[in-house]
């Protein structure tokens, strides 16, 4: 009886809209209901809570109702996308790259515009906006402030495949900026690398153990790049003691990291794109261009933390003033392969 309900009003809703038109024109969406469908406890808590708090904004700053969706409380993200795209949101905000193979599908089925982590490669148009990241430029901002905070000089980096496709190529990207980062300011420290976890699955012990790993070959900085996974990473550095720290993405860590061993974050700011979706929703232009996260509109920046040296960051933040100048190019590795390759001595281009 409840499925049958739910066909009928989902029926009666997609004729609503298709009446009205939710799709981007040339009109524009009055943009007036969005909802924000995340993992929460799915993922790192911080990737939740940050977006969530730029879109906790828009009510009262806006006027636009947003109905928040915990995704991680089921197993079928289509089914959450395809009801929200049926309860009047003339904009669903997909945030999790896991979701956009779904995503871009309910856009295409019931025309409402969706916002997708991750470039598609051949999204439709008005109805698919894809966020992008300057990833491996914050990468290397990371990667010189590590080294220059480094008394050993010696690094470990630890990707952790715990996400989709997208994430790890993200992640790997990131990890060869911190490489190219770190031996600008010293050509000769010593980088480890492992990737951690397969398809989308890694535990916090798995994480642990190779952080354990790296920091017993004597790696006294380790960059952990992943999702809610990297709590294994921060553990076993409160565990090694001494003067190992942690290098992270995303947040702070402050819920986990008790002991203050968090030298930098590499910290990722939803608002430039989030804002500038809805407001090409409204002109007619959702989707025509990719909504970046850069370090320019600081969707990328750097987190100084109380154990982050001040000539450190500020060498990390000049290296991103030349990056956004042009002056500086940061090779490109999307794969572990091409991590390792770099980490050998093979550049790739930028």
């Amino acid at each position: 009886m409840a499925r049958a309900r739910w066909i009928a009003l989902a029926m009666v809703a997609a004729l609503v809209m298709g009446a009205a038109g939710c799709g981007s024109s040339e009109k524009g969406t009055d943009v007036t209901k969005v909802a924000f469908v995340a993992p929460y406890s799915d993922n790192e808590p911080d990737w939740t809570k940050q977006a969530q708090e730029v879109v906790e904004d828009w009510p009262k700053k806006l006027g636009v109702r947003v109905d928040k969706v915990d995704a991680s409380q089921t197993s079928d993200i289509r089914g959450a996308l395809e009801q929200v795209s049926h309860e009047g949101n003339q904009l669903v905000i997909a945030h999790d790259s896991r979701y956009a193979d779904a995503a871009e599908e309910v856009a295409k089925e019931t025309r409402v515009p969706e916002l997708v982590w991750g470039e598609r490669s051949d999204p439709p148009d008005g109805l698919v906006g894809q966020i992008t990241v300057q990833d491996k430029e914050g990468g290397y901002e990371a990667g010189l402030v590590t080294a220059h905070s480094a008394y050993t000089r010696r690094l470990g980096i630890v990707v952790i495949a715990d996400g989709s496709a997208w994430d790890t190529a993200t992640w790997n990207r990131m990890a060869g900026g911190f490489i190219a980062g770190a031996r600008s300011y010293d050509p000769n420290v010593e980088i480890r690398y492992v990737q951690v976890g397969q398809d989308g699955r890694a535990t916090p012990q798995q994480v642990h153990d190779a952080t354990k790993r790296l920091t017993d070959h004597g790696s006294q900085m380790i960059f952990a790049l992943g999702g809610a996974s990297t709590v294994g990473a921060l553990r076993a550095i409160t565990e090694a003691g001494g003067e190992d720290q942690y290098v992270g993405v995303i947040g702070d860590k402050a819920t986990f990291n008790t002991d203050n061993n968090v030298l930098v974050s590499v910290m990722l700011d939803t608002r430039p794109a989030f804002e500038q979706a809805r407001r090409d929703l409204r002109a007619g232009t959702f989707g025509d261009h990719p909504y970046a996260l850069t370090l320019r509109n600081r969707g990328v920046w750097l987190f100084n933390t109380g154990r982050t040296p001040s000539d450190a960051l500020e060498a990390g933040l000049a290296a991103g003033r030349k990056i956004q100048r042009g002056r500086l190019k940061v090779p490109v590795t999307a794969t572990s392969e091409a991590v390792e390759e770099l980490i050998a001595g093979e550049a790739p281009e930028g």
